[in-house]
């Protein structure tokens, strides 16, 4: 089965932190779920939910605007799909003053934007303008993962790994091109 050095258990989890499984984080002995393309030996036979190496989360998202025309004739509105710009998906909550978008609260951040574009806030008069100040790219989500059912006690996942989302077995996680081999 090649070389091993390292082994940990894995339990259920549908979360996904991106500090390194590995290595030692704190005196509290918090690791992250971040597994860096490593193999799964399964130690029991059951399901196991993964993130396959290399998959990517949402690109460009929005994470911060400025509402740079407040508009006129506008209420307070929740779920407003913003137009214009780059990317698509962008739903936000919109508090008025007089008529005017004076803040807006991100809900759903979207895809594909990119910082400068500038968006019609409908409703009101379709005045209003949101211009988008930061975007990130994001971790992958547990709708991508993958799961593997029917696995067997002693069987290797065919694929390298970064995360463990949920399994219904004694997996084990073994990482691979070592010095060493588990006993």
């Amino acid at each position: 089965m090649g070389i091993f050095s390292k082994a940990i258990s894995v339990t259920k989890s549908d979360t996904i932190n991106t500090l390194p499984a590995w290595e030692f984080m704190n005196q509290t002995g918090t690791l992250g779920t971040f597994l860096s393309g490593s193999l799964i030996y399964v130690g029991g036979a059951g399901d196991v939910n993964v993130i396959v190496a290399g998959t990517v989360g949402p690109q460009n998202t929005v994470k911060s605007t400025t509402v740079s025309a407040g508009g006129t004739g506008y209420t307070n509105a929740n779920g407003v799909s913003p137009t214009g710009g780059s990317g698509s998906g962008l739903i936000v909550n919109t508090t008025t003053a007089g008529g005017a978008i004076t803040v807006v609260v991100i809900t759903a951040a979207g895809t594909g934007y990119a910082v400068g574009d500038v968006l019609v806030i409908p409703g009101g008069n379709g005045n209003a303008r949101l211009t988008i100040d930061f975007v990130a790219d994001t971790l992958p989500t547990v709708a991508q993962g993958v799961e593997f059912a029917g696995l067997q006690a002693g069987d290797t996942m065919p694929v390298y790994v970064d995360y463990v989302l949920s399994t219904n077995t004694s997996a084990t996680l073994l990482v691979a091109g070592r010095e060493s081999s588990l006993g």
